[in-house]
Order: structure tokens, then sequence, then C-alpha cells
């Protein structure tokens, strides 16, 4: 079996972080977000830089996006770049954007790779070889065509910077593409035959959980028995997730036929993405269309994904929001995943919210904050959820299940310290949204402070060395350490 360090030594700490976007600075000028993510708590952001970006020309080189990165950056922020080969005049798919696809000469593209890990070494810290690249809509070529680029991208990128690290392009849920030929195990079909040969080529292994955040310890266990069966053992991470989505909700899917067809021929690769800022503009989908034409008639679980739905709709999805974000991500960290990003922390491009394309219905209102004009500024309560979920768990080491073996539904949580008392993270699966239920707990400390994920203060009482709180499907924080020692 091939060792890598581990994760304490490969990964120190546990960082949360967001991601910029699909692109960053391909269909206009690169804007100023991460001292927004460090407000927000985030200590690692990523984005993805395109070939078509950085070398439009054979050998001329253009470090706009790049620098404008990494000029935002403080000494302590980490930076990840998912590196895609998108190109006009490189790549066997001539395109600016998606999908990536083999290079036409592998030397130049082993020299790109190495130009870009070498602009300003020791800065980047992960430098990933695709995005996810078992999906067509995102990799136009095979398992093996991905390998053979891959084992050039790692040599290139540790020529350039040996201390950084090389992350496998991303593994994805099926639920994410429904039933068919591109079904549940698709991704591990992919890295089955990439992980044959290919296991001394990467540091990291990357995964996207979105779908059922409660499916997120078993896609952790099932990528980390693959990664065994072929004598690998590396840390996971999650750089990208979020939720929810209109599919989450079974009364959406008689509605969504016709979009979700839309939507798998576009992951599959059969329906051309557009990749001029034009063509996205213009782009609109015609069950969409459909779909807005008759909103009022549509459950009121999905108007609350559709632009311009009522507000009692739109609050009670960012109320969802909130409790997701926290949920995924409290699940991801019980399994040992050490890096966590969210994904998006602005909206694509102004013009997005009110796009009629499917992409768009799925996805568009995942983002943390708003953009107006370039400037990424409004908070959406999502981000209050995370700012307060990433203050609390600043310095924790670890994340634990704590099993309640007589409440199946109960998920509790200890996020340990180095110094300290530690933080409690509960809930309870299931019920209403307005539904509580008590949780009692022993205590040995004097007072405790409580908020639930959306910030606000949950009633506690402490007699007799026990705690009390009521618990519902909404996470709850626990803490002693600001309220007095023991």
């Amino acid at each position: 079996m091939t060792f890598a360090a581990s994760p304490d030594e490969l990964l120190p700490g546990i960082r949360l972080g967001v991601v910029r976007g699909t692109t960053y600075g391909l269909f206009g000028p690169p804007e100023e977000f991460v001292p927004q993510a460090r407000a927000l708590g985030a200590g690692i952001v990523r984005v993805n830089i395109y070939w078509s970006q950085a070398e439009p020309e054979s050998g001329r080189f253009d470090w706009a996006a790049l620098d404008a990165l990494l000029d935002q950056l403080d000494d302590d922020d980490e930076a990840w770049v998912t590196v895609c080969a998108g190109s006009e005049w490189a790549t066997r798919r001539a395109t600016r954007w998606l999908p990536a696809s083999p290079a036409l000469d592998i030397d130049r593209y082993r020299h790109f790779v190495r130009a870009l890990a070498a602009h300003r070494p020791g800065r980047i810290r992960f430098w990933q070889c695709e995005i996810e690249p078992c999906l067509p809509l995102f990799w136009a070529g095979t398992a093996g065509d991905y390998l053979a680029q891959l084992r050039v991208f790692h040599d290139a990128v540790k020529q350039a910077d040996s201390a950084a690290l090389v992350v496998l392009g991303a593994a994805v849920p099926g639920a994410m593409l429904g039933d068919g030929p591109a079904g549940a195990h698709t991704w591990a079909r992919f890295f089955g035959e990439v992980l044959r040969d290919g296991v001394e080529h990467f540091d990291v292994f990357d995964i996207h959980p979105y779908g059922d955040p409660y499916d997120v310890p078993e896609l952790v266990r099932t990528c980390r028995a693959q990664l065994a069966a072929h004598g690998c053992e590396k840390p996971v991470v999650a750089s990208e997730h979020s939720g929810p989505l209109p599919t989450d909700f079974p009364e959406n899917l008689p509605h969504l036929a016709g979009v979700l067809a839309v939507h798998q021929r576009q992951f599959l690769g059969q329906e051309p993405v557009p990749d001029t800022l034009e063509g996205i503009e213009a782009a609109a989908d015609a069950p969409v269309v459909e779909l807005y034409r008759r909103m009022a008639e549509l459950p009121s679980s999905l108007q609350m994904f559709m632009s311009g739905c009522p507000s009692e709709l739109e609050e009670k999805r960012h109320r969802l929001a909130c409790r997701d974000l926290v949920v995924r991500t409290i699940l991801a960290l019980a399994e040992g995943i050490r890096r966590n990003l969210y994904y998006p922390i602005a909206p694509e491009w102004d013009f997005h919210r009110d796009s009629r394309a499917a992409g768009a219905l799925m996805f568009g209102k995942l983002q943390l904050l708003d953009s107006r004009g370039g400037i990424i500024g409004h908070r959406h309560p999502a981000a209050d959820a995370f700012e307060s979920m990433a203050r609390l768990l600043g310095d924790v080491t670890r994340v634990r299940r704590i099993p309640v073996t007589d409440r199946p539904n109960l998920y509790l949580f200890e996020a340990e310290r180095p110094q300290g008392t530690p933080v409690l993270v509960v809930w309870e699966r299931g019920g209403d949204e307005g539904s509580a239920n008590e949780f009692a707990w022993e205590w040995p400390y004097l007072r405790a402070h409580a908020v639930d994920a959306y910030g606000a203060r949950v009633p506690v009482d402490i007699a007799a060395g026990t705690l009390r709180v009521p618990i519902s499907p909404t996470p709850v924080f626990i803490d002693s350490a600001v309220s007095g020692g023991r």
C-alpha cells in the first residue's frame, strides 16, 4: 500500500472556505472576493483558471486572473486553483470554457502548467487537475486521457513548486445526474480506471458532495474504500458543496422532468455550453421558460428556487439553506474532512439571477453574497450562518459524532479544541421546521451559550449538572467557553 503523510501532517487543522464560482476573470475583470470571504471566517479560497485565460495564444501568457487572486491573499490564507484545459487553440475541443479536453500537444500542456505554477511559487497550496473530469460537461475525454494529462500535470507542478499539493479532479455523487447511464457510479468507474495506474500522481482526493446531506458520510467512506482498493491512502477533502437543490423535494420532480432532461444533456456533453458572454446571456431553455409561465401553479417548494418568488418562500429557502450548510459541513468534518469549501460565495454574473437557463434554476440561489456591478457585498442569511459556524469552529481540531442509541434521529457532535472546552452541535432529523423536542446532556460547566444555524439565541437550562435545550431539525451550537469556566 502507498502511504501518504497523515492528514494532520499534510493538512494541518480544519479550514472552512468558499469557491468563487465556475469562472473567475474569464468573462469579465477578476473582482475582489477574498476580503469578503475572510470576513466570513473562510480560511481557504478556490478559483478555476482556464488555459484560455492564462495562455490565450501559444507562448503569450496573461497573469491577470491569477495575480488578482494572489494580490488579495494574506499570509494566513490558503489558496486553491483548479486548472481547466479549455483552450481555443491548444486542446482537442476548441473552447474558452467547457468542456475541457486533452491537449493537442502534451509538451505544450506541460509548459503551460509549469509556467502557471512557477509564476509566484509558494503561494498556491493546492493545484487541481480539472473540475469534475468524471462528467462530460467538464471533461471531453476518456479516463485514460485524463490519466495521461494528470501525470504531466503532477510533474509540472512539483517541478515548479515542490511544496504544493496536487489534487485529483473531483468525484461527484450520482444524485447530480439522475438515473440512466450517468447514474450513481459514474464517478466510481471513472476513478477506478484513473487510480489503477495513477496513485503516484496526486496528493489529495477531492469530492463534491451535493445531493442529500445525509449521504455525505457514506460518500466519504466509499471514496476512502476505493482508494484503499487501489493501495492508496490519501486525504479526502470537499472543495465544493451546497444545497438545497430543487431536486431535493420529491413533489418538484414531475414538474422538473423537462428541465432535468436538458440538465442531463448538458452534463453528458450532448448539448453545447455557450463559451461567450453574449451566448450565455442569450441562453434560455424552453422547459425553464415554460415553468416561469405557469409559476403560480407550481408547488411552493419549486417556486422558492425561482427568481421573483413570493417573499415568504424566499425567506423559507434562506432558512433551509442555513440549515443545509451547517448539517452538510458538520457531517463532512465528522468523517475526517479537513478542507471543506462552500460553492459559491457570489453569483457568477450579475444577470445570472434572472436567467431562464436550466443551470440557473438548479444552482442560481446558492450564493452566500450578492453582486451588483461587479462588487460583491450584500449578505444572504446563509452568509451569516457560515460566519457563525466558522467562528465557533475556528480553533477546532476534530469533530466526532456521539451516538445516542435510544434516539436514532438525534445527531450529536463534539468539536474538540486544543485548549478549553469543546463545542457541541446537535439537531434532530425529521419533523417540521417549527417542531422542538428537549435535549438533555450531562454538563460539568457553570454556564452555556447556545445559538442555532440562523444565529438566534436558544434558551438553555442548567440544573444539577444537566443541560437542557430545545432542539429541532435546525442545528444548535452549544458552547461554554464564551460564558465563563467550570
